[in-house]
C-alpha cells in the first residue's frame, strides 16, 4: 500500500500572485516567508542570500549570510547576529551551517538570490513540509527574483545600475537611524567612487568592444575583492561606486588600496596594464546625501590630479588642509 502524505497541501493561486506582484527584493522575501508561515505555522524559516560565497578568514570556510527569517522565540535580524542558526558548542555542523540538536525536521531548498543563484531556504518544523508545495512557491519566487535582479543590474557588468544606485542609497540614507537601532551594535558605512584611469585612451586605441571587455574584467575583479554585504554599482561609463558596510575609514583605505594593487597587477589583454583612482568618505545621515557623493567625488578628483592610480579619503585630506569642507543643501541641486 502506498503511504499518503498527510502534510501535502495545494499552493493557492493567490499566494503565487502575491509573490509575482512584488516590485522589490525585500518585499518579495517577506512575502515568501509570510506565505510559508501562514500555511505551516509555529515553525522556523530562514532565508540565506549568497549561500556559500562569504569566506571567513578565521575558520577558513565559507558561510551563508542570513537575510530574513521567521522565528517564534526572538528576533533574528540584529546586525550583530552570526551567520548561523546556533553558536553553541554542542551544535551539529552540516554543510556550512550549525544546528542545535532538535527533534524537528530541517529541510533545505535552493533559491535564486539577488546577486547569485546560491541562496538557501531552510525550514524547521515538527512535520515534514510537502516539497511539491515549496517548489511550487519557489518557482514563482525564483522567476520574480530573476526579473527584479535584471531590472536593477547593469547588463554588461552585472553590478547594480544607476537607477538602483539612486533608489538604494536614498532609501538607506533616509532610514539610517532605523538601520542603527539603539539595541543593535551601530553599523558604520563608507562610500567610494572609482574611475578607470585613461579609459578614453583604451576606447580610442582598441575600440569600444575591447573597452567593454576591460569593464567586464574590472567588474569581475570588484566582485572577487569586495564582500557580499558591500553594494557594488556601475555609476556610469568607466566610473563605479561602492557602499561598504561595517567598516572604518582606515579599513576602507586598506580595502580600496588592495583593490587598486590588484587592478595594477592584473594583465588585461592588449593593454596589459590598467589602473584605477578612487576617493571615499564616511556615509551617514548627518549630512545630505548629495554632499556625501560630492565628498567622494572631490577625493577622487584629488587622486586623479595627484598622479592617478591612487586612493584618497576626504576626511584625511580635510585634516591635512588639502581640501575644503562644504555642505550641499538638498534643495540647491539635484542629488544625482
Amino acid at each position: 500500500m502506498e503511504l499518503e502524505n498527510n502534510n501535502s497541501i495545494k499552493c493557492p493561486v493567490k499566494d503565487l500572485l502575491n509573490l509575482i506582484r512584488q516590485d522589490n527584493i525585500e518585499q518579495l522575501r517577506e512575502a515568501l516567508l509570510s506565505v510559508i508561515d501562514k500555511s505551516h505555522p509555529n515553525g522556523e524559516i530562514y532565508l540565506y542570500e549568497q549561500g556559500y560565497s562569504i569566506y571567513d578568514a578565521n575558520t577558513r570556510s565559507f558561510s551563508p549570510r542570513l537575510i530574513v527569517c521567521r522565528n517564534k522565540s526572538e528576533s533574528c535580524l540584529k546586525k550583530s547576529q552570526v551567520i548561523q542558526l546556533a553558536s553553541d558548542s554542542e551544535t551539529i555542523q552540516f554543510d556550512g551551517f550549525k544546528y542545535l540538536p532538535t527533534d524537528d525536521y530541517v529541510q533545505v531548498f535552493t533559491v535564486e538570490s539577488e546577486r547569485s543563484t546560491l541562496g538557501l531556504l531552510i525550514t524547521i518544523n515538527k512535520k515534514i513540509i510537502d516539497e511539491h508545495y515549496i517548489y511550487t512557491l519557489l518557482s514563482a519566487y525564483n522567476h520574480q527574483v530573476y526579473l527584479l535582479r535584471n531590472k536593477d543590474t547593469d547588463s554588461l557588468t552585472g553590478l547594480y545600475n544607476r537607477q538602483s544606485f539612486d533608489s538604494r542609497l536614498a532609501k538607506l540614507h533616509a532610514n539610517f537611524g532605523q538601520e542603527n537601532r539603539s539595541n543593535d551594535e551601530p553599523s558604520q558605512y563608507c562610500f567610494a567612487l572609482l574611475d578607470i584611469d585613461f579609459f578614453k585612451h583604451v576606447n580610442d586605441k582598441y575600440g569600444h568592444v575591447y573597452g567593454d571587455e576591460v569593464l567586464l574584467l574590472f567588474s569581475n575583479l570588484m566582485k572577487k575583492t569586495f564582500r557580499d554585504v558591500d553594494l557594488l554599482f556601475r555609476y556610469g561609463g568607466e566610473e563605479f561606486a561602492i557602499l561598504l558596510h561595517d567598516i572604518t575609514l582606515e579599513q576602507t583605505y586598506s580595502v580600496l588600496n588592495r583593490f587598486r594593487k590588484k587592478i595594477e597587477d592584473f594583465d588585461f589583454p592588449m593593454e596589459n596594464k590598467v589602473t584605477v583612482s578612487s576617493g571615499y568618505c564616511e556615509f551617514n545621515n548627518k549630512i545630505p546625501l548629495s554632499s556625501i557623493v560630492e565628498r567622494a567625488d572631490k577625493a577622487l578628483y584629488y587622486s586623479k590630479e595627484h598622479g592617478r592610480n591612487k586612493v584618497s579619503g576626504f576626511e584625511y585630506l580635510l585634516d591635512k588642509n588639502e581640501i575644503e569642507d562644504f555642505i550641499i543643501e538638498e534643495g540647491d541641486i539635484e542629488i544625482f
